[in-house]
């Protein structure tokens, strides 16, 4: 499916050839943008805007602390999602918002004096994929938060990010699992990571260096109420390479099993913990209710 006709542009909708920033815009030039996103789930007659206000709110606390307030509140934002839906093919959509300041200007002074643009695009997306995952522990460091706040979703640190998938690909694997400056595991490229071991799943505690996604927090909610134990602790790859299962979360790739971590085989498609939570998560973003 081709990419849709319009975005949503600063309070309207627009050709998606006309929503750019311009080629002087220093966003462009230096990363300087925060974005996030959501999934419209199409489920009959009406779209499943999946915990978009956390998104959304997530995108403005984000723009706001990095210099880029939003002129556009998460209500308008959540209805400018809308009514961009309301415009174009019925489909399931990842929903990509973002703040940036569009107009040509390349120096950092003066930069609070260019205006803010919130662009909302929609990419048609799958979901439900069972397809196993072949990951490595990546030679890529995490960028550190103390360099880069990894919470705020700013574009430019995402560079971390596609370098350790060209890591990955580079050597077979389809993603990488990265670590911070202490060797510990942090997440894949952009997804955080879980860990089945001896019955109970493990996943990093959340740090400056650990993205604190929206789908990790829907995940530990229901595993608990599949009355799984969910421990959150520091984890080096000597604690997890044995692991009985692996998988990765993010709102793009919902949940994915890892089937080999660095050369070692995991039977996690078939783990029985991980499709007990794999069924109950796709009741939940099959459901008609919103959030």
């Amino acid at each position: 499916m081709s990419l849709p006709r319009y975005t949503w542009r600063n309070g309207s909708l627009a050709p998606i050839e006309e929503a750019g920033p311009s080629i002087g815009s220093m966003s462009l030039h230096m990363g300087l943008a925060v974005f996030d996103g959501l999934m419209a789930y199409r489920n009959g007659q009406r779209y499943r805007l999946h915990y978009a206000r956390p998104h959304l709110e997530r995108l403005h606390n984000g723009s706001a602390r990095m210099g880029f307030p939003s002129p556009w509140s998460v209500e308008q934002l959540y209805a400018g999602i809308e009514e961009l839906l309301d415009a174009i093919p019925e489909a399931d959509y990842y929903i990509r918002p973002i703040a940036y300041r569009g107009a040509n200007h390349l120096w950092l002074t003066g930069i609070e004096e260019i205006p803010v643009d919130v662009s909302i695009m929609a990419l048609p997306a799958s979901r439900d994929v069972d397809a196993g995952l072949r990951c490595h522990i990546s030679p890529v460091q995490r960028v550190s938060s103390q360099a880069i706040p990894v919470s705020w979703k700013v574009s430019g640190t995402y560079v971390n990010s596609y370098l350790s998938r060209e890591a990955a690909a580079a050597r077979g694997y389809h993603d990488g699992i990265m670590l911070d400056r202490e060797g510990r595991i942090c997440e894949a490229s952009a997804a955080n990571v879980f860990f089945v071991i001896a019955g109970k799943v493990v996943t990093p505690i959340l740090s400056p260096d650990v993205f604190p996604g929206v789908t990790r927090r829907i995940v530990i909610d229901l595993l608990k109420g599949l009355e799984v134990e969910v421990e959150e602790v520091a984890l080096y790859p000597c604690d997890v390479i044995a692991a009985d299962a692996a998988f990765i979360t993010s709102t793009l790739l919902e949940i994915r099993p890892i089937d080999e971590l660095h050369g070692h085989e995991m039977a996690s498609s078939r783990n029985e913990i991980f499709l007990k939570l794999r069924q109950r998560f796709r009741e939940l973003t099959h459901s008609g209710e919103t959030t």
